[in-house]
């Protein structure tokens, strides 16, 4: 299903998250000047490793704007630094468009973890276009006497000492996600860290860890085999996939939900025009049929939005992952 945010509220909120002179370029668009746009090949940064969700994504929406304009868009891997790598490399890019950041929700996380980023992130950046959304599943062993949400919250009170959590990583959107969970049932909780989802998934599956909120794409097997139990997900509406699950909010927390989202930044002095070419084009590739089920495949649901809708996200996030990120003491890796 496409979820689409072009909402006023938060187009008026653009005003105060971009310098003026990018405001007020993004209440006037043209595409005007961009005729010969692309003319050589676009050059995608993926802040990963390839062979991931990430890289599989950036490479459905290349695969179509190269059928679009005959030009090819070459991914380019940079893993490394919580995106910040990939990311300064961007900035730093000639401002042309042929050079974009395939930016997830770590781009909204880094500015409120290290405050002396190489870049500035409200600066040196020009929003394109959301291009897609994970939501978050709530996942308990089978061992665990939880059939449902408020069950779970309740085991975790009565004994929180009995009940770290587990995260990918220490400072990723796992992290932060898993923070705004406890936060919201009034719990300080320890985290333990790991490498990667494999990892994590194996000792949920094997009882060495009690629950996660994770993303679930891997989990989706494991869940219908009965091996680990969903008992809500993120998000404005039940998964395909996971039809049974109830939303944190009919099951209960109406006011929590986080999801991990991505889209596509281009160096700040980026023109205008070429900008807006990018962003319907890419608007237009999201709602097709083919890159729909391509990225349900992955567990991954569409976000329509242009740079103004983007924009907007990045600063709603930016500032509320601060605040979580400044309760929780969470630090740099």
């Amino acid at each position: 299903m496409t979820n689409d945010i072009g909402d006023n509220a938060m187009k008026k909120s653009l005003l105060g998250a971009l310098p003026l002179a990018a405001a007020a370029m993004a209440l006037c668009p043209t595409t005007a000047g961009a005729t010969d746009y692309p003319s050589k090949p676009i050059r995608i940064v993926v802040p990963f490793a390839t062979g991931g969700g990430t890289s599989n994504a950036a490479r459905i929406i290349g695969e179509k704007l190269t059928e679009r304009w005959g030009q090819p868009v070459v991914i380019d891997n940079r893993p490394g630094g919580n995106t910040v790598i990939g990311a300064e490399h961007v900035a730093k890019s000639p401002a042309d468009g042929y050079t974009l950041f395939f930016a997830n929700s770590s781009f909204a996380i880094n500015p409120g973890l290290m405050p002396k980023l190489p870049y500035d992130s409200g600066r040196d950046f020009a929003p394109v276009a959301t291009l897609l959304v994970n939501n978050f599943v709530m996942l308990a062993h089978p061992s665990v006497p939880a059939r449902n949400l408020s069950e779970l919250i309740g085991v975790i009170k009565a004994k929180p000492e009995d009940h770290p959590y587990p995260t990918v990583g220490a400072a990723g959107i796992g992290r932060v996600a898993s923070e705004m969970f406890n936060a919201r049932i009034g719990q300080q909780l320890v985290n333990i860290p790991y490498k990667g989802t494999s990892q994590l998934a194996t000792d949920l599956m094997g009882g060495q860890v009690r629950y996660a909120l994770e993303i679930p794409a891997v989990y989706i097997p494991q869940i219908k085999a009965g091996k680990v139990r969903a008992l809500a997900v993120t998000g404005t509406h039940r998964m395909a996939a996971l039809p049974d699950v109830p939303t944190f909010a009919e099951a209960g927390l109406p006011d929590f939900n986080v999801q991990s989202w991505y889209g596509l930044l281009a160096p700040a002095a980026t023109p205008r025009p070429v900008i807006e070419k990018l962003s319907a084009a890419i608007q237009d590739i999201l709602k097709t049929p083919d890159v729909r089920r391509r990225f349900e495949a992955i567990e991954a649901e569409p976000l329509v939005g242009g740079p103004t809708e983007f924009a907007a996200l990045i600063k709603k996030d930016t500032e509320s992952f601060a605040k979580v990120i400044k309760a929780a003491k969470i630090e740099a890796p």
